[in-house]
């Protein structure tokens, strides 16, 4: 089966093609809160590098949350507009991320920047080829992540990453077991969006829901202000 994965849960945005479990093209970039002006010409190459027309692809994965606002709203609409009447599988932004250590065996936490001293994360166990999901996405402080990290640590070894990796840069190299990720690997990528959509059941484009766990600045404002 043919599937175009694509993530913009971030300030980063991935593309993968893939048929069952071949990998046939995928793609990544790093240009900031772009993805309006980058996603659909990213799509659009790594297709052509698969050598498949978009007409070929069978289903679409796509992350769903939780991140960035603007650029799940972004990713999301672009792959409503290219299903037509196939099916989507909308993936955790979390899961999509973590797979990116799936071959190891450890403890994976991805955290996500989600401002006012707070990460979007979840704790994933990994046996070295699936994950198993321990916590669910939560939107928590920098402190309750690091007395997770603590917790796990103390028995196994542990993987951080995500973009909200620099929150942590005071425990780096003061808990034992613990590894930052780098390179490319900090982010999502685009096979671990194809990979995390076996684990959801899928749907039609117009009925995939976005899961933001927390309400946008504007609306904590306008809530704010009501409640004065």
């Amino acid at each position: 089966m043919k599937m175009l994965s694509i993530d913009s849960s971030g300030k980063t945005a991935a593309a993968a093609v893939t048929d069952s479990d071949q990998l046939l093209a995928q793609s990544f970039t790093d240009s900031g809160f772009t993805h309006s002006q980058t996603l659909l010409p990213m799509v659009d190459s790594t297709l052509k590098i698969a050598g498949i027309d978009i007409t070929e692809i069978e289903e679409f994965a796509v992350t769903s949350g939780p991140g960035s606002f603007t650029g799940l709203r972004i990713g999301v609409a672009l792959v409503m507009g290219l299903a037509g009447d196939r099916l989507c599988r909308p993936v955790p932004s979390l899961e999509a991320l973590a797979y990116n250590f799936v071959s190891c065996n450890s403890i994976i936490i991805p955290v996500m920047d989600a401002r006012r001293q707070q990460v979007y994360t979840s704790i994933f166990e990994s046996n070295g080829k699936k994950l198993c999901r321990l916590m669910p996405d939560q939107a928590v402080s920098v402190q309750d992540v690091c007395d997770r990290i603590r917790q796990y640590s103390a028995n196994r070894h542990v993987f951080l990453l995500g973009d909200g990796m620099y929150l942590f840069e005071d425990i780096a190299g003061q808990i034992e077991n613990l590894s930052f990720a780098d390179g490319k690997k900090i982010y999502t990528q685009g096979l671990g969006v194809a990979l995390a959509s076996q684990n959801v059941t899928p749907v039609r484009a117009h009925e995939i829901k976005i899961n933001y766990l927390r309400m946008s600045q504007a609306e904590r404002e306008l809530k704010e202000k009501q409640n004065k």
